[in-house]
């Protein structure tokens, strides 16, 4: 999952193992997305970026990918050894990492979509910091070069959340341009709290050299428990307050105050349902107390969620669908009983595609592939291609 993680002034959270734009009216021209044959993009300009890890490849094998849902592809996680040699077996569930990786940018490009290779996840920043440094960089970018050409993929989701080091990472995105001119290059930054965190102007340098500057508007970024929080939405695209803090719209409105430009800017979507325990049982609940939450990545996947007759209601501020029970309701996803689950569905998929072709953003991101339904695989396609 991508976990939250606060840094100095802004949130950054990245794929891991389950432990875990140019868009219509906005923006620069971005620099790359010129791949060849896998170069992808829909026809209104925005992304459909899907993560797909290599620990939960049987829930979605490559030859079962609903390859029209997506402009772009990225394959998960591809972590830095102590050695700063990097590691090709991608926490592959069958020991065949490589192997995988080759078989997933062949079918990317055999359907007209870019294939990524993910830098990084929750823990893995620390040797990346050091393959990053000013010491080995250059190095590290030949590195990053070749496994582009040696695994057949267009470019890197720079997924480097923990142990980071701000400098680094603009230097080391603008060397990856400067080798490789036509590289395709993301960023998955974290969402913002409005209440106390602010955007460091580096994120514009760091825009500058990439396709897409993609935000986790999503949960765990989303939501919190205590606090002064009240329960909230898993992708909320609106609805901000004092004690909701974020949501989608004012988080792209701080990054692009800072300088990253518009149409670079894109969304995100969880494929995976919350649970707030503590008899909370909606949303704009007060939190503190005994409340927490469950579910979410890896433990309640969208493909297995069910919707009971009659629990589901939907917030039309937030575009966001939720199931609410009288009584405390046992799921085993969410590990015990629970009055109020948050999710997306098509509805809110569809909700969120209208929103970024409306405002001129660049697309979304969706973690993970594996663990959407084929309903809202489906969705994601309609809604932003």
């Amino acid at each position: 999952m991508k976990w939250l993680l606060v840094l100095a002034l802004a949130v950054g959270c990245g794929g891991g193992s389950p432990a875990t734009s140019d868009g219509p009216g906005g923006g620069d021209s971005p620099p790359g997305d010129t791949a060849g044959s896998g170069s992808g993009s829909g026809s209104s300009g925005q992304w459909v970026l899907g993560y797909y890890v290599g620990y939960d490849e049987h829930a979605l094998p490559i030859g079962s990918i609903d390859w029209s849902a997506l402009t772009h592809v990225a394959f998960a996680p591809m972590v830095v050894k102590a050695d700063l040699s990097l590691d090709f077996t991608f926490d592959d569930q069958d020991g065949m990492g490589m192997t995988h990786a080759i078989e997933l940018a062949s079918a990317a490009h055999a359907h007209g979509v870019t294939a990524l290779l993910m830098l990084g996840g929750a823990g893995a920043g620390t040797n990346i910091a050091t393959a990053a440094g000013a010491a080995n960089r250059a190095a590290f970018v030949q590195k990053l070069t070749g496994a582009l050409a040696t695994l057949g993929y267009d470019g890197i989701d720079l997924d480097w959340e923990d142990a980071v080091n701000l400098d680094n990472l603009v230097a080391l995105a603008a060397d990856l341009r400067a080798a490789k001119p036509d590289i395709v290059l993301s960023y998955p930054a974290g969402a913002i709290n409005g209440n106390f965190q602010t955007v460091d102007a580096r994120f514009a340098q760091l825009a500058a050299s990439l396709d897409r500057f993609m935000v986790q508007t999503y949960y765990p970024s989303t939501a919190v428990a205590g606090q002064g929080w009240d329960s909230w939405f898993v992708a909320p695209l609106s609805g901000v307050t004092a004690t909701t803090p974020i949501a989608a719209d004012d988080t792209l409105m701080r990054y692009e105050q800072a300088g990253v430009p518009h149409g670079k800017l894109g969304i995100g979507i969880g494929a995976y349902a919350i649970c707030y325990t503590g008899g909370i049982s909606g949303p704009h609940q007060a939190t503190s107390g005994a409340v927490s939450i469950v579910g979410g990545d890896n433990d309640y996947p969208l493909r297995i969620l069910t919707v009971p007759s009659g629990a589901r209601q939907y917030d039309t501020i937030t575009q966001q669908p939720y199931l609410t029970f009288a009584t405390a309701t046992p799921d085993a996803h969410c590990g015990q009983s629970v009055r109020y689950i948050a999710y997306e569905d098509e509805q809110s998929i569809a909700a969120k595609g209208a929103w970024s072709k409306q405002h001129g953003y660049g697309g979304v991101i969706v973690w993970t592939l594996e663990e959407l339904s084929p309903a809202t695989t489906t969705a994601l396609g309609a809604a932003f291609k």
